[in-house]
């Protein structure tokens, strides 16, 4: 290849690496002025990723034995190649979703993450792998200049590509905590960072998972093993904020609400569904890691007092419907949990319809209500109903029967968009509710309660439920309708306290007459009776942000405490005064540290 060719590879090369640097710059300065000192200290900091494969391939060509082995060369391409589109994926997902790659978001939920990127990706594959084999060709003669350069003066191109990388590498250990790009703060927050309190957490959240196990409820004065009726559904909402609860996107709620109780400002104790669903089913808190199914082998969950152990053991038998295709994780979690059967594809029928995440939920609880009345008739079940297809991101109306429907049918904003797909999915709920009414309504009680909340964003660009603790991050409705006619239970009522997801088991153990001694939710029943003692909730309310260094949230209304796992500080809102959560007070983490400890404290 001539000379002028070479320096056109060469030219490229530039233009790519100043295409990846100016990218980094663009969004970590998003608003702020360009030209400031942190936005330098930027630059120089990503000198060191982007010159690492330059610095590594001229090493290689430095050593005449090793570079005559094709292999070696080839090698040094390929991973060169590899490294150069993760590093502009980690710059790409970073300017996307205004945080770091989480190592941990990936690894923790590798049984969910690669099917869902092979779902969406698997066309681009062979793209991508056409573009690292490209790349791997284009540095050959992208590096020629540099080859030469290194041929004829080693020393000054070794000192002054050496220097670079190693002044570039001191500032960003120098400022890591402060200024880092997106490969850096991969590295920071998944690897590097300050773990002594996501490890305390850890500690804490394991003695009390050994605590449970050992715990067993047991009936108490009241007991009551038919009060809940002969059918218990608990019906999940897929992202179901609780800031979008109302008459215009939940109409169906809001309907159903007329018969039993709504919590419109209920707080999600976690961030995705699987989590979820530990707290509702079984009263524990969210991990600051794994989830429950995942740290836990199948016979110590089994040890835990869960819902549908519990309704197993009065006779009732335990149902979980799935939405989707068996999923392993689910399964075993189900199973664990004491759920008799977990039925999803084989109640279907060809041609229902399905989407990406799911059957389409109307034709799911069809499906489901045919099941019972075939299979279940005569007997008590308990059953859960987990499905999720439409109110699910991308957030797209897919069911054209309801465009004309919708309360905003051209979309501008991503809440609109949410809006939208929570509306189709309150649509869908009102014929399961119709359906459960129709068949158990004077014999049944109903549970329906958001896995999890999803962002509206009511705070910039905060439109991923794995980045951010808001409010807005963890706030989601639950809504109990008691037998009908069932005088006992109060009808029509809105609570105003925020309760969580883990205080459905207590309620459900208190309803039952039941006690249990080692549970760290609280009852909420007494807002469910006519006739109850209510009170304002006694027990912070704890929510985790596993993911994007980590947060962890405690709320005793209307103070919130917002411990930040990665920089180990303490931001302390007055919600009543600021619900926006705009002028937080700062404080120091050793402070703050006893109400972690003390809400893992049993009286």
């Amino acid at each position: 290849m001539n000379k002028k060719l070479a320096w056109g590879f060469f030219g490229l090369y530039l233009a790519l690496f100043g295409s990846y640097c100016g990218l980094e710059l663009d969004t970590y300065v998003t608003d702020l002025p360009f030209f400031q000192a942190s936005t330098l200290v930027l630059f120089l900091n990503i000198l060191c990723v982007v010159l690492a494969p330059v610095a590594v391939y001229l090493l290689f060509a430095s050593i005449p034995r090793l570079w005559r082995r094709r292999a070696v060369r080839v090698a040094v391409r390929t991973l060169g190649a590899v490294y150069f589109h993760f590093i502009l994926f980690l710059a790409v997902y970073k300017s996307v979703r205004k945080v770091d790659f989480d190592f941990y978001f990936m690894w923790y939920n590798l049984a969910d993450t690669l099917p869902a990127l092979w779902k969406l990706f698997a066309p681009w594959f062979p793209v991508v792998l056409l573009l690292i084999a490209l790349f791997a060709l284009f540095q050959k003669h992208a590096y020629a200049p540099l080859v030469r350069r290194l041929e004829h003066a080693p020393r000054s191109l070794a000192l002054g590509l050496g220097g670079v990388i190693a002044l570039s590498a001191l500032s960003q250990a120098m400022t890591i905590d402060s200024v880092r790009g997106s490969a850096s703060g991969f590295v920071y927050s998944s690897f590097l960072s300050d773990r002594s309190l996501r490890d305390e957490y850890a500690a804490l959240y394991g003695r009390h998972i050994e605590r449970l196990r050992s715990e067993t409820p047991r009936p108490g004065a009241r007991f009551s093993p038919g009060a809940l009726g002969d059918a218990v559904f608990v019906v999940k909402q897929e992202s179901l904020s609780g800031l979008l609860t109302g008459s215009r996107v939940t109409p169906e709620l809001m309907r159903a609400a007329r018969d039993g109780v709504l919590f419109p400002r209920t707080y999600g104790n976690a961030v995705q569904s699987l989590r979820g669903y530990e707290c509702v089913l079984c009263g524990v808190p969210p991990g600051a890691a794994g989830a429950l199914v995942d740290e836990y082998a199948p016979e110590e969950i089994g040890k835990l007092t869960c819902l549908p152990e519990v309704f197993r053991s009065l006779g009732y038998r335990t149902l979980y419907f799935f939405g989707g295709s068996h999923n392993p994780r689910i399964v075993r979690f189900a199973r664990s949990t004491g759920f008799d059967e977990v039925l999803s594809d084989e109640i279907m029928r060809p041609g229902d319809t399905r989407f990406d995440w799911g059957y389409r939920e109307d034709i799911f609880y069809r499906r489901v209500f045919e099941h019972l009345d075939t299979h279940c008739a005569g007997e008590k079940v308990f059953v859960f109903l987990d499905t999720g297809a439409t109110n699910h991101t991308p957030f797209e109306v897919l069911d054209e029967a309801l465009l004309d429907r919708i309360p905003y049918p051209e979309p501008e904003t991503f809440e609109e968009r949410l809006s939208n797909t929570t509306f189709v999915q309150d649509a869908y709920f009102g014929l399961c509710y119709d359906l459960f009414r129709e068949r158990f309504g004077a014999r049944g009680s109903l549970v329906a309660v958001s896995d999890h909340s999803w962002p509206i964003p009511a705070h910039e660009n905060n439109i991923y439920n794995e980045r951010g603790a808001w409010e807005e991050n963890f706030l989601i409705s639950l809504l109990f309708v008691p037998p009908g006619g069932d005088g006992r239970f109060a009808a029509g009522a809105e609570v105003p306290e925020r309760f969580s997801q883990m205080d459905l088991l207590p309620t459900m153990l208190d309803l039952l007459g039941m006690e249990h001694a080692g549970l760290l939710g609280e009852s909420f029943a007494p807002w469910l009776l006519v006739d109850g003692a209510r009170a304002k909730p006694a027990k912070a309310k704890l929510s985790i942000q596993p993911y994007g260094g980590g947060y962890i949230s405690l709320v005793r209304y209307p103070e919130k405490f917002l411990f930040d796992v990665l920089g180990r500080d303490v931001a302390v809102y007055d919600l009543a005064r600021d619900p926006g959560e705009r002028s937080p007070a700062g404080g120091d983490l050793e402070e703050y540290l006893p109400l972690i400890r003390s809400f893992f404290a049993l009286p």
